[in-house]
Formats: structure tokens, sequence, C-alpha cells
């Protein structure tokens, strides 16, 4: 960890009724646990630490006792909770409660006792990478520190998905960089069952005076993302796109797929292609707000299709009524997204219509750092600024306040309208990164040069932010 970093710590947790006590190691400090909480608090001295368990954790819980307790989807969050937190073992750490995958059958009877069904993919994925972002930004996090030491099945491989997409989106947030490392300790040696642990205090091993294994601390990835990183991660089902949820009956969400269409989508496909004039016009325009209760919404709605189902013998069935579609991620990406621009723009509340917004030419340069990360689009970029910087002092025309198409403006340029071939415009729009000649207007007033989207534009440069959101999109 370097000076000044301030870092969230995530832990993957299975079951840890049956580990045991060891000595964890990394440079040189040393821990004795049952679990790398402490070490990882050690090394890198987190502001917060999450530990993430599987709903199943409920069945442990309720092991040996009747599950008449469990009546609903808060009744399994608490006891997988409370479960949990009893091996903590004196680590302050915040316990996420995600939806797995586990089934129980009734010896006797041959049937399925309990059952947990979740796909976690479009469960466990988004809403970790959800979480780990929203943690970190409360946390004013600069660094994310992952131990998978104790994950089981797929949680160790999605979780290093989802914090590093995270990580990304927080980078976009906070235009800066934001470093990953991911920690795994070495396994535990057969035997030492002298070191389980004891039954009258889970945090003390069974029996005194052995002395446990050494078990190293690793450091296994470090990464480093930049804002344009976030890009690599918008890139939506079609299908998908303008849905948060595959079921959204019963639940108030129409108001959100129409977010998605007017402001989300195309808010990312602008930062997508460095369209920064589109960019700050949107994210002039767009409620953070708004952005926050869609996800919160989304989030709601999947958690009351998380139900308990009772059957035959009293067995007992978790299951998801609905799974996250991808517009839910496009709304946390577009979170992110619209928090960087408006923090460059000094943008913190409020915002005007989009028929309404400019943007000026230092507001431009200041959106520059959003692109931060990709040379490419960095160099398209300033060749565009460095155009209108050399059209303020050669048009007299701008110095009468009045708005003017740049096609008009531009000496020798022809007007780049192609009203009659979409793909021709899309082209062109990709190609100047939204500084197509025929779509802006600019004007000179006491703000100096000042750029806008003619309205009459405004729908078809919308489609083609949107379409290039979609996977497959250049």
């Amino acid at each position: 960890m370097e000076r000044g970093e301030r870092v969230l710590g995530v832990a993957t947790w299975g079951d840890p009724r049956l580990w045991r006590y060891a000595e964890y190691v990394a440079g040189g400090k040393r821990v004795e646990a049952f679990s790398t909480l402490s070490i990882l608090r050690e090394v890198e001295n987190p502001v917060k630490i999450v530990v993430v368990v599987l709903d199943t954790l409920a069945a442990a819980e309720s092991e040996g006792k009747s599950y008449d307790e469990i009546k609903s989807y808060d009744d399994v969050e608490r006891l997988a909770r409370c479960y949990a937190k009893r091996y903590l073992c004196g680590v302050e750490a915040e316990i996420v409660v995600l939806p797995g995958i586990f089934e129980r059958y009734d010896r006797e009877g041959g049937g399925k006792r309990l059952s947990f069904e979740s796909d976690p993919r479009s469960e466990f994925l988004p809403l970790l990478t959800y979480k780990v972002f929203e943690e970190a930004l409360k946390a004013d996090a600069t660094s994310v520190a992952l131990d998978v030491s104790h994950g089981m099945n797929f949680m160790p491989a999605l979780a290093l998905r989802a914090t590093e997409e995270a990580a990304a989106a927080l980078a976009a947030a906070r235009v800066k960089r934001v470093k990953v490392r991911v920690y795994q300790s070495d396994p535990y040696p057969p035997d030492f069952r002298e070191l389980a642990r004891s039954r009258e205090d889970a945090c003390r091993p069974a029996q005194g005076g052995v002395k446990p294994p050494s078990l190293r601390y690793n450091l296994i990835l470090e990464r480093a993302l930049e804002p344009w990183d976030l890009t690599r991660y918008i890139s939506y089902r079609e299908q998908q796109a303008l849905k948060v949820l595959t079921d959204t009956r019963d639940c108030d969400l129409d108001s959100v797929r129409d977010l998605l269409e007017k402001c989300a989508l195309p808010l990312l496909g602008a930062f997508r292609l460095g369209a920064l004039p589109q960019l700050a016009l949107l994210a002039k325009a767009t409620q953070l707000d708004e952005l926050e209760s869609a996800i919160e919404k989304a989030v709601k709605c999947w958690r009351g299709k998380r139900v308990v189902q009772r059957g035959e013998n009293g067995a007992l069935k978790v299951a998801s009524g609905t799974r996250f579609a991808t517009g839910f991620l496009a709304l946390v990406h577009a979170r992110a997204v619209l928090e960087g621009a408006r923090k460059l723009l000094d943008r913190t509340e409020g915002s005007v219509p989009l028929e309404e917004a400019t943007v000026t030419f230092d507001e431009l340069k200041r959106l520059k750092d959003l692109v931060r990360g990709s040379r490419v689009v960095s160099e398209l970029v300033n060749r565009e600024i460095s155009k209108l910087d050399r059209l303020r002092e050669r048009w007299v025309k701008l110095r009468s306040g009045e708005w003017a198409r740049l096609s008009e403006l531009q000496l020798g340029s022809a007007p780049e309208e192609s009203r009659g071939d979409e793909s021709v415009f899309k082209r062109d729009f990709i190609a100047h990164a939204g500084f197509h000649t025929d779509v802006l207007e600019a004007r000179l007033t006491e703000k100096g040069l000042e750029v806008r989207v003619r309205n009459e534009r405004w729908e078809l440069v919308k489609k083609v932010l949107r379409e290039v959101t979609q996977e497959g999109a250049t």
C-alpha cells in the first residue's frame, strides 16, 4: 500500500465453521487467526472491510433445526449474516449477503429438503459490482484489495471480475487512477485437527499450545485502472440494454427504461467515443439522483422477487423470480461517468434541459481527463479541440454572439449533413469524436467560445450514441 492510499477491503467467504487456526505471514507481518481478515487488515490498513457471503449460509445457521422460522428472504439474509458475523473474531467488517446455489436432500425420503437457486452471472456478479462501487465511493477509496483466500465455487472468479469492473467505474467517477490488489493465502495443510474451532469459543482453537502452520499471504495480482478502462465494460446485449431486470412485473420501473434510452446509454456512448461535446451536454442535463434512484429501484424489485417457497413435507426452496439484465450495469456505469463528468464541469447539483445546455471551450478541455488511458482517443480529441481553438480567432461571425454551424464557419469545409445516409453520418460522427460540423454550432460570448448540438440533430445523435454501446459495435 502506498502512502496516502484509502483502501476498501473485500473478502469472499464460504462456510467459516470448519476453518482451522493458522499463522498468516506477509513480509514482516505475522498474525495468528482462523481467517485472513486480520492479515488483510495489517497489510492494507483498509478504511472498511466488506465480507461477501452467500445466502446459502442460512442453511448452516438452521442446521439441525426446523426451517419454520424462514418465512421470507429477509429471514434468509438475517440468518446468513448472523452466522457469518460470529466468525469475524474481532475484525470490524460489513457482511454482505448475495445469492448462491445449494441443495440438501432428505436422506430417508430421497427428495430435496432445501434448495437455493440463482444465476451467479446475472445476480451475484452485478450485485457485487454495484456493492463494491458504492462502498468505494462512500469510503472515498483510491484502491481496492480483494482477498479470495476463503471463497468457494464461483465466488473468487466472479469477485475478481466484479472488483475490476467496480474499480474502473470508480476511476471514472473520481477521474483518478485506481489500483486493485488481489490476495490469496497458501492452502492449509492436512491434519491439524486440534486447531479446529473450539466448541465453546469459535474464535479460539480446540487445543491450546499447538503451533499453527505458517501460511504465506500472497499478492497474486496488481492492476492500475484509468477512467478510460471503464469502456471495456460498455458493451450491452441489444435485447437487454433497455432492461434492468428480465421480469419487471409488479415493479414500478417504466421510468427506468426511459432513463436508459434518453440519458444513460447516450451518455455512455459519448464516453466510449470520446465525444466530449455530447458528453458535456448530456451530463449537464442528467440528474445524478435519478440514476441512483433507478439502481435502487431495480435492486428492490429483485429482492422482492427472490422468495421462499414451501413444498411437500416441509421442503423449502429459495429462488429468484427475475434476473438482472445488462441495463442494470449500464445504469451503474452511467452513474460513474456522470459523477466524473460533473466533477470536471464543476457541477455538483441541478441540471438544465438538454435543448438549453451549452459547453464552453474551457469545459471541453477539462473533460479530456475522462479519456485518459486511450492514446488514440486522446489524440483524436486533441485534434478536434485544436480546430475549435483556431476557430475562435479566425471568424468574425463568432464574435456577434449568434449561433452558427461549424460547417459554415470552417473555411473550405464541405457540409457533413449526410441526411440521406445514416451509415455515412455515423461513420463521420465517430471519426470526428462527435465534433461533426453539421451537428455542432458555436458562438462567442463573454464566457468565450460556446458549443451546442443543433436541436434538430439530437435524435439522430442519440441513436448513434446508443448503438455504439451495443455488443459488436465498432
